[in-house]
This record gives structure tokens, sequence and C-alpha cells, in this order.
């Protein structure tokens, strides 16, 4: 009986261990291959958003109660990049919590979270 204690025991240490493992950073690849074809939607912020990052490099970012914004985006070896008409070229650090996307701004170590959707689920303006 104290085995089969001492083994559950053990089991539940390893489980919360794996569970409480920090972000994993996404490579370039990693976040092309993960982010095409899909909708990131989460809160910058207090602002609710959605973007949606089309295979061919468009991509479309709309927070609420704002119109939408049509851009580019791509990765190099380590970051996320976008590119738009107004405000110009910005980089993220990417990481993966289990299903949650979290970005990180270079400059600040601000994180934000969000998750992928399938598919486009901007909102129509």
């Amino acid at each position: 009986m104290r085995r089969l204690l001492l083994l559950w025991f053990l089991y539940l240490c390893v489980a919360a261990t794996a569970t409480q493992a920090d972000p994993r950073p996404l490579s370039g690849a990693e976040i092309k291959q993960l982010f095409a074809g899909k909708t990131a939607h989460g809160f910058w912020g207090s602002s609710e958003y959605w973007s949606y990052f089309a295979p061919d490099g468009w991509t479309t970012y709309k927070s609420k109660g704002a119109p939408h914004q049509d851009g580019r985006w791509g990765a190099n070896s380590k970051q996320y990049c976008s590119k738009w008409p107004t405000s110009g070229e910005s980089c993220y650090n990417i990481y993966q919590d289990g299903s949650a996307i979290i970005w990180e701004e270079p400059q600040s170590g601000h994180r934000y979270s969000s998750e992928l959707l399938p598919g486009n689920q901007v909102p129509v303006d």
C-alpha cells in the first residue's frame, strides 16, 4: 500500500511540474506553420482584437470598435513580423504555452496572451 501511495505521489509531482513549465519560444518556421490560415484572438492590454494570417502573407487586424486594417505578415528566424501601411513594421517574440500563444514586445518585455482559431474569424466591420 505504501508503495502504491508513493508511486501516486511521484506521479502527481511530475504532472504538476509538467503543467508549470515555462512557455516555449517558437522559431520563425514554427510561427509560419502554426499561424497560416488561422486567427489570433485575445486582448492587447484592455483592447480585444482579432488578427487573421492568410497563408499568402496577407493579414487582417481588427480591434473591437475599430475598422479592420490590412497588412503583411511573416517571420524571421525567431520572431513574428507584420508590416502596416500606417505604422510600419513591428516584430514580436512568440511563445506557446499549451494552447495559448503569447506575444512579447521585445523592447518592453510585456506579454499578451491569445488563442488561435481555425480559419478567418475576424468580425466584419
